[in-house]
This record gives structure tokens, sequence and C-alpha cells, in this order.
């Protein structure tokens, strides 16, 4: 019996945020959301491999931003190479296209740090969720994120025959709003601390490649 075919559809900001560093200060786990084994590994422990195959992972980020506020140059920043370099690593991974938005300065916060917001982030997953649907390029979609602008996308990918998937980590994520789970067909649940307990020295060569290395400076 041939495998179902699964489109996966990652929000990098709703999940480095809302898991990663969410992870950071409810599990007191530093796990470096700049190492693509990391995040890779993440992504994959919700697939079934048993009934289930990858059709791609598509990404939506943003670069860093490269202006100059208050006098500071952007570019400069330690963050700044660190996601850059990032990318460059993520971009050039088996399975994965990464799809790039624009990120844009509003101003400062009451603590003087700056506003930095996405744009277009979400319309071009929301396009692209509705192109594999459509051409029934996978059987099943795997979303990363719990922000309901994507619902729309939900809707017409379901239309069209698409099995729609949440991926929820309950140890660290607050439940998925209403929303979000009526048009999903499935919600995999899988808890952070699991994802990355320590791995025995007997553990299979399959699980060993998505191993995590000791996590980087962020």
């Amino acid at each position: 019996m041939s495998k179902k075919k699964v489109a996966v559809f990652v929000d990098w900001e709703n999940v480095r945020k809302g898991v990663f560093e969410e992870a950071g200060r409810r599990l007191h786990r530093e796990v470096s959301y700049n190492s693509t084994e990391n995040v890779l590994r993440f992504i994959k422990s919700f697939i079934n491999p048993d009934e289930e195959e990858i059709y791609r992972i598509f990404v939506y980020l943003t670069e860093p931003y490269t202006g100059t506020i208050g006098g500071v140059d952007y570019t400069t920043m330690p963050a700044f190479t660190h996601s850059m370099n990032f990318i460059d690593r993520l971009q050039v991974e088996e399975l994965v296209a990464v799809r790039k938005g624009k990120i844009a300065y509003r101003g400062q916060d009451r603590d003087n740090r700056p506003i930095f917001i996405q744009k277009q982030v979400d319309m071009i997953l929301g396009l692209d969720v509705a192109h594999v649907a459509h051409h029934r390029l996978a059987d099943r979609a795997l979303i990363l994120t719990l922000d309901t602008d994507c619902v729309p996308a939900m809707k017409v990918a379901r239309i069209n025959g698409m099995q729609m998937m949440l991926a929820f980590c309950p140890d660290i994520q607050h439940e998925i709003s209403k929303e979000l789970r009526k048009h999903a067909d499935f919600v995999r649940r899988k808890d952070f601390g699991a994802i990355f307990a320590p791995i025995s020295p007997d553990t299979s060569s399959s699980h060993s490649r998505l191993s995590s290395p000791r996590p980087l400076p962020e």
C-alpha cells in the first residue's frame, strides 16, 4: 500500500517564538533554533513514517532587518549573522523550500525596543496551500502554526480533497483555537520535551540523522 504524501507548511516566526522560545521559558530547555538539525527533527517528529512520506517542507520566513535604527547598523549584529547562516543552510536541505516575505520596522515599544512585522508571509503560505491542494500534489497538509490567518487556505484545501493536520506541543503551547481546530481533520500532538529527549547509543541510524548537536549561542 502506497504511503500518503504530506506537504508541510511552517510559519517559522510562529514556531520560533511559540515553540522554541516558549520551551526555554516553560521547560527550561535551551534548544537552538539556529540549528537546521534541530528544526528538521522537530518538524519530522509529526510525520508517521509507517504510513506517510514528505512531499516537501515549505518554510515561510523573512530575512533579518538590514537597516539602521538609532545609529545601530543591524547587519553588524550577531543575530543578523546567525539568522542569515540559518537561512542559507535551511534552503539547501533536502525536500525544503524556503519562501521569503518582507520585514518592516514599525517604531519602538515602551521599553524602546524596535518593533518589526512580517509582510506577505501569510499570503504566500495561503497561496502555496491552495496550489498544492488544487493540483493534488499531496494527500495531506501538516500546518505548523497557531495563527488563524491560515484558516481560509485550510478551507480551500479541504474543499479540494486534501486532509489537514495541525502540529501541537501540549507541554508548551496553549490550546488550539476553535477556529483552527474546526477546519482541521487531525491534530498531531507531540511533547517538545519528548522530541528532544536524550537519544540512547543504540538508536537507529534513521533517527541519528535527526539528532541535535549542542545548541548554538543565540
